[in-house]
């Protein structure tokens, strides 16, 4: 009676595998990210705005806070809070780097401040807190 306890790889064995993994969309995986952040307002004219005292939103008159990516995600690249919740996560987007604006809106959409910064978004991404300096 004879075992065979170890099977030479055959070429293309591999190959076959891969193809097999691929047609069963077993490939590249498609990566989402959300991105959260805090945020307080502070006035313009302080000297330091990281000791500056936290202002509410309705002293301000900041009603919105927007994050906007770009280059826009299929499914939208704006996220829109009330301002007064000081933290915010979007929904899921593709995993990859954006250039994102968090812009203070008043009761009209106008910007009162506003900030950029670009980002890598993988799996759930702080995005910080961001301080935003209103006149």
């Amino acid at each position: 009676m004879r075992f065979h306890l170890f099977r030479p790889f055959r070429p293309g064995a591999g190959l076959a595998l891969c193809l097999g993994l691929l047609a069963t969309g077993c490939g590249t995986p498609q990566t989402t990210a959300t991105a959260s952040l805090t945020w307080q307002i502070v006035d313009a004219a302080a000297p330091d705005p990281n000791t500056a005292p936290a202002l509410t939103c309705a002293q301000k008159k900041v009603a919105t806070i927007r994050v906007q990516m770009s280059p826009s995600p299929p499914s939208g690249g704006v996220f829109d809070f009330p301002c007064a919740n000081m933290a915010g996560e979007t929904f899921s987007v593709p995993a990859g780097v954006y250039t994102v604006q968090a812009i203070a809106l008043n009761d009209s959409f106008q910007a009162v401040a506003q900030t950029t910064f670009q980002q890598r978004l993988f799996g759930q991404t702080s995005l910080g807190h961001v301080i935003f300096q209103v006149r």
